[in-house]
């Protein structure tokens, strides 16, 4: 039985007497009670009307419970006792609503959550001329729901833990039953409930904890903004994790195909698709190995120049004092410094801080002989192709800068063997019993279909063979269903 003022003190003082703790003092057939909640997490009107007003015509009620709670308020989800006053301090700083009664064997949690939150809208990053422009935002049960819009099955399981020693961050961990592998998800789920942390801000903290490569280079966990992007990995066996308040849902498990497939492949013609992820892939070896092919040829083999382009070449280096390798080391570096000042910059000063840096490297520097022409072209020409694939732009930038050392070094054939090796490299990350470079290494000629390649929808009738999944078959081909007997096409006809 609880005992109203020494639990009253008891929470007041947990909360240090914060100024955003409401409590709000009633009386209940005689009782003393009292409602504790945080200021600006409820909607005021819809307690008042459904909680407060109503208990507080309660009359000849011995002992306050679970059943007389039900019978005289309203409530939009259900009342759960708390026995606990751990729990029941957990709850009001997690937002709720927890009504304390004297002489009662429990607290009473209320849910009335009403606060400000974005809109969804398109995110700035994933951009479509065509499919769904919806994307995630910062609230985990809205995000839910766009996934729940778009899987309507009651195979659709989400798994809600709490992280965090101080934030006690909400995250969800969403797979269909009988596709997604249990192995994987059975991993996955103690990985996240073993995190001893002081707060999650954002889902990347949890993408730290879910990579089996923690110095890896590349990234091991998928992320999107996008809902209908997720669905569709889910639909492959994949398992998503939504964490409350980041717009950021990730994705396992991951590989390296997944950064040049684009959300729009899939609402286009299959050629076009096609063509787009072959150029992506050239676009991003392009722009990692060009700077430092260029340096290169510099500095060893630069008989490999054509004739024209190489007097086009000398007349533009004739003056510069630095050496080919320290130049383009250099232009790389300004670049990314106007790179991160424009993003970090308020929009109406990045506009003018890219006119000013475009005018100094391509007009003064040029001019006064610091840089070469050919130089500041080759990093415009690869910063442009890094960002045809953004979520390895991290990871693209320091091969690049690796690359221009090496080719600065070592020439062409250094080149070629830190190719080699960078390829061994990552034939060799594994995670979550998947293969990074699958299906190139190991090659799997069916994921080929969706991978450099995308076939039309109507070809892909079993899900990709890269992921474990427990269920294998995504739809029936139109091949295996004119290959029925006439008796079982007959059966599968409507009736009239």
């Amino acid at each position: 039985m609880l005992n109203y003022q020494e639990v009253y003190d008891q929470i007041n003082n947990e909360f240090c007497n914060t100024c955003d703790l409401r409590t709000i003092e009633l009386q209940i057939s005689g009782k003393n009670a009292c409602f504790f909640f945080i200021d600006g997490y409820i909607d005021t009107l819809l307690f008042e009307d459904n909680m407060l007003k109503p208990l507080k015509q309660v009359q000849n009620v011995d002992k306050v419970t679970l059943e007389i709670l039900k019978a005289n308020t309203m409530f939009t989800t259900p009342i759960e006792e708390l026995e606990d006053a751990n729990k029941a301090i957990a709850e009001i700083a997690a937002g709720e609503i927890v009504l304390l009664v004297d002489g009662s064997d429990s607290f009473f949690r209320y849910s009335e959550k009403k606060y400000t939150q974005r809109a969804i809208a398109e995110p700035p990053v994933s951009t479509v001329l065509r499919g769904p422009r919806e994307g995630f935002v910062e609230d985990l049960k809205t995000n839910m729901f766009l996934i729940r819009r778009r899987l309507a099955s009651p195979k659709l399981t989400v798994d809600l833990m709490s992280v965090g020693k101080y934030t006690q961050t909400k995250i969800a961990m969403c797979f269909i039953d009988g596709v997604a592998d249990g192995e994987i998800v059975g991993r996955i789920k103690s990985k996240i409930e073993s995190i001893q942390i002081d707060g999650i801000i954002d889902s990347s903290y949890i993408a730290r904890y879910l990579e089996e490569n923690k110095f890896s280079l590349f990234s091991g966990v998928g992320s999107s903004e996008k809902p209908d992007t997720v669905v569709g990995k889910m639909l492959e066996g994949r398992v998503a994790i939504i964490v409350d308040g980041s717009p950021s849902v990730l994705t396992l498990p991951f590989l390296l195909y997944e950064n040049f497939q684009m959300s729009e492949d899939y609402y286009i013609k299959s050629y076009r698709a096609t063509m787009l992820r072959i150029i992506r892939l050239f676009a991003v070896i392009f722009s990692i190995l060009m700077p430092g092919i260029y340096v290169a040829l510099q500095e060893h083999q630069y008989q490999l120049f054509p004739i024209k382009f190489l007097v086009s070449v000398l007349g533009s280096i004739t003056n510069i004092p630095l050496s080919p390798t320290l130049e383009m080391l250099l232009v790389l570096v300004i670049f990314e410094i106007l790179n991160e000042t424009s993003i970090r910059m308020p929009r109406y000063v990045s506009m003018a801080l890219s006119v000013v840096g475009a005018i100094i490297l391509g007009e003064v520097a040029v001019t006064a002989g610091l840089f070469s022409t050919s130089s500041v072209i080759i990093v415009a020409i690869s910063t442009v192709g890094l960002y045809s694939v953004p979520d390895e732009i991290n990871s693209s930038n320091i091969l690049r800068l690796g690359f221009v050392a090496i080719g600065g070094v070592l020439g062409l054939a250094g080149i070629l063997l830190a190719s080699i090796a960078l390829v061994g490299y990552m034939c060799s990350i594994n995670s979550y019993g998947v293969s990074y470079m699958t299906p190139f290494a190991p090659s799997i000629m069916h994921d080929w279909k969706d991978g450099p390649l995308k076939a039309q929808i109507e070809e892909m009738s079993e899900r990709p063979y890269s992921i474990p999944t427990a269920n294998r078959t995504r739809q029936r081909s139109q091949l295996a269903e004119n290959m029925l007997p006439d008796e079982s096409k007959q059966e599968n006809q409507p009736k009239e």
